[in-house]
């Protein structure tokens, strides 16, 4: 037996897929069938995976106005990333697949068990809600995932991004008609083929003749396609506009505080001129009141800036007059020690002579000593010689 493999990116409408609401294509009476694996809401899960992240993020952030708010938000808002994605699988189609037919159940326990190996597969795809719909036309599972990286050195640790998640789990896209998406696609419709082939059904390949599925739209299915290549390739780039935009509010944050200096130059009474008294010539309110004062910002001028010169002159005179202090000082203290040290000798020197002259009398040491000094100068007459 052979079965054609579809796979789509859908819009997304959780409540539709949990059934809160029922379509026309439903079959009320056999929606018990479904199976809903999950079903979370999708606020909570964001704050689950990112906010931490957003603390760290504005934790670091200066100015309130680059501060996030609410991270759901920003993406909902924006436009460079999708709240969430979308996968729609099914295996045939009406006619030989039919969600009422023989092959029904096997069709439900092949999904069942695709998809209990989803999650395991996909790390950074975290799922929040899936249904199987057994109330349909065929058999089919919808996989509603927000796709985040890790350790991104721009904007918030933890982000969203499809194109990051997927080249964690190791699908790296070579341009257009091979992205990351589409190469991730593939890789599934061959997880859910291996489940096939346990169940005894082969993957037939159809190539581009997939317009026989009726839950799903082909054309809708590559115009899709192709949206989601494009915010690929542009997602760097307004990665990249977004740092561009920083350093414009750094720039502008200058100018603007520039131009707050330039309002007090401008309005602040202190720093503005005398208004005319009277009757008075421009001629002599210059003189009177305009001169003058450009000789006192003249005169300032001139002092700030002598006091400057002389203040790094002072600056460099001390510190080689304290150099010049320092290694006397070091010099000095060598000299005290070898003082203290030869005073040291001295003072005992001092003790001896007085014990010698209690014992021999001053005037007999004198002799001694005389006698000493007159045998060492012949000494040294003899060795010259």
């Amino acid at each position: 037996m052979k079965r054609t493999i579809s796979a789509m990116v859908g819009k997304g409408s959780v409540n539709h897929n949990s059934r809160t609401f029922a379509a026309e294509n439903v079959d009320s009476e056999r929606t018990y069938l479904n199976i809903d694996y999950c079903n979370e809401p999708i606020k909570k899960v964001y704050h689950e995976l990112f906010d931490e992240a957003l603390g760290k993020y504005n934790a670091k952030q200066k100015r309130k106005d680059r501060k996030i708010p609410d991270y759901y938000e920003k993406i909902r808002t924006g436009n460079q990333e999708h709240l969430f994605h979308e996968l729609i699988l099914q295996i045939g189609n009406k006619d030989d697949m039919s969600a009422t037919g023989e092959h029904a159940e096997r069709a439900k326990k092949i999904l069942d068990e695709y998809y209990n190996g989803f999650r395991e597969r996909n790390p950074y795809l975290r799922v929040f809600s899936a249904h199987l719909h057994m109330d349909e036309a065929t058999p089919h599972l919808h996989i509603d995932f927000i796709p985040f990286t890790t350790g991104s050195k721009r904007g918030l640790e933890t982000r969203v991004s499809l194109k990051q998640a997927l080249a964690k789990q190791g699908f790296k896209g070579q341009g257009r008609g091979d992205t990351e998406w589409n190469r991730w696609v593939q890789s599934e419709k061959e997880q859910l083929a291996k489940v096939m082939e346990r169940h005894g059904i082969e993957w037939e390949h159809k190539g581009t003749h997939e317009q026989h599925l009726d839950v799903l739209d082909y054309k809708k299915q590559e115009r899709a396609k192709e949206v989601a290549e494009i915010e690929n390739q542009i997602e760097d780039k307004k990665l990249e506009v977004n740092e561009l935009k920083s350093s414009l509010e750094i720039i502008q944050e200058t100018k603007d505080t520039l131009s707050d200096i330039e309002k007090q130059l401008d309005t602040n009474p202190e720093l503005q001129l005398t208004e005319p008294q009277g009757l008075i010539s421009a001629k002599n309110y210059k003189k009177k009141f305009v001169d003058p004062l450009i000789q006192k910002l003249k005169a300032i001028i001139r002092t700030v800036i002598a006091k400057s010169y002389e203040g790094w002159e002072n600056y460099h005179r001390i510190n080689i007059n304290n150099g010049r202090l320092f290694r006397e000082n070091e010099n000095l203290k060598s000299e005290n020690q070898k003082l203290k040290e030869i005073n040291g000798h001295l003072k005992e020197e001092n003790k001896t002579y007085k014990l010698l002259v209690k014992v021999f009398g001053r005037k007999r040491l004198d002799d001694l000593v005389a006698q000493a000094k007159t045998l060492k100068n012949k000494s040294n007459q003899r060795y010259e010689r």
